[in-house]
C-alpha cells in the first residue's frame, strides 16, 4: 500500500511511534474483536489482563483517532467497528497484507 508516496514501511514506523505500546495491542486486539459493545469489549479486554480504566481510556482515544467507531450516549449498543483507516493500520501493525 502506498498512499500519498508513504510505503507501508514508513507507516508502520509512523504508527509505532505514534501510538503507545497498549494503544498498539488493544487496536490490534480490537481487529479481531469487532461486533462486541462498549461494555461487553471493556469486559473481555479486562479478561486479557488490561486494567478497566485503561481500555475505556484507550478505546475513547482511538476513536477519537478515527480508528474505531461504536455507540455513545445518543446510540448505545452500537457494536464496536474499525473504520477503514483503523483496518488498514490494524493490518500495518499485524504484518499481514493490505486488501
Amino acid at each position: 500500500m502506498i498512499a500519498f508516496g508513504i510505503s507501508r514501511g514508513e507507516l508502520k514506523i509512523f504508527l509505532e511511534r505514534s501510538l503507545s505500546e497498549k494503544e498498539r495491542r488493544l487496536l490490534l486486539d480490537c481487529y479481531r474483536l469487532q461486533g462486541y459493545t462498549f461494555s461487553a469489549l471493556v469486559k473481555k479486554l479486562t479478561g486479557y489482563g488490561y486494567p478497566e480504566s485503561t481500555v475505556k481510556f484507550v478505546l475513547r482515544r482511538l476513536k477519537y483517532l478515527n480508528l474505531m467507531d461504536f455507540g455513545d450516549i445518543e446510540s448505545k449498543g452500537k457494536p464496536l467497528t474499525l473504520t477503514d483507516l483503523g483496518k488498514k493500520f490494524s493490518e500495518i501493525l499485524d504484518g499481514g497484507e493490505s486488501k
